[in-house]
């Protein structure tokens, strides 16, 4: 099986906004992070609780419009994608997968300062 080309960076779509931001508000089991995530996200802002990271996303993805990418190939299946956002004045790197096919259960993937550049 080959690798699907990668999307370009555009607007990513409302109702994947509306359903992740409605996991992100929910918390308890819709809302699931990574261990890698975790220890990333806690490293950058040792400071930091992990609900502000739900915070943020959710502030973050409720914006007008939101820049980003789809992620193809995504394991467990679902709809993926990567942007950035501003936490504590810096920009941070953020993933999340939304599981299908109940597409109510978000899977944080990444939320780290950028390690490959300033684009996506």
């Amino acid at each position: 099986m080959f690798a699907q080309p990668a999307k370009r960076v555009g607007a990513i779509p409302v109702a994947w906004r509306q359903s992740v931001c409605a996991a992100l508000a929910e918390r308890g089991e819709c809302v699931r992070l990574t261990m890698r995530a975790r220890h990333e996200w806690e490293a950058a802002f040792p400071n930091a609780f992990e609900y502000e990271l739900y915070t943020v996303l959710e502030a973050t993805l409720k914006k007008g419009t939101v820049e980003g990418r789809r992620v193809v190939d995504m394991r467990p299946e679902g709809e993926a994608y990567e942007f950035f956002f501003e936490f504590e004045g810096r920009k941070v790197y953020g993933k999340i997968n939304l599981l299908t096919p109940e597409r109510r259960i978000v899977l944080i993937i990444s939320a780290h300062i950028p390690n490959k550049g300033d684009t996506l």
